[in-house]
């Protein structure tokens, strides 16, 4: 398999960007506001929890999750995120993601993502639809790895 060097910065999602969001079940959230400081959150799901959109958009859903208020509040006074997905059981792939959040009620992403079937998995995972969903663009993204995707 190919690796990329480390930091070599895209502006999308190439395809095995893409796959190795789709089997990550954990990702490091970093949000931050300049007069009130950063902050960084750790969100869980299932494999495939966080959804390709496309090359250049990522969303996953939130359920009225209390570790994620902060996050979202600050999403919607400063866009700007940085996500880092770690793969520690392949030897510490890295897949880091910075651009912009954009916070959409739940009928509002259906809506949106007509195409994308939201209702059988997702409503299973916490036995209820979600509140919200974090979408994020995406403005660059790099992987660091100490093995291969």
């Amino acid at each position: 398999m190919q690796t990329l060097s480390d930091h070599e910065i895209q502006t999308e999602l190439d395809d095995r960007m893409q796959n190795f969001v789709r089997r990550q079940e954990m990702l490091f959230v970093a949000t931050g506001e300049p007069d009130d400081g950063n902050d960084c959150t750790f969100v869980t799901g299932g494999a495939g929890f966080v959804r390709v959109l496309s090359v250049n958009r990522l969303a996953w859903p939130e359920f009225d999750d209390v570790s994620l208020s902060d996050a979202i509040s600050d999403i919607e006074r400063d866009p700007r995120i940085s996500l880092l997905f770690v793969d520690f059981a392949r030897g510490a792939i890295g897949l880091h993601i910075n651009g912009k959040a954009k916070i959409l009620d739940d009928d509002a992403m259906r809506r949106a993502y007509r195409a994308l079937n939201l209702d059988p998995s997702l409503d299973l995972i916490a036995d209820r639809r979600p509140a919200r969903w974090i979408t994020v663009y995406v403005e660059s993204a790099y992987i660091s790895a100490a093995g291969e995707l």
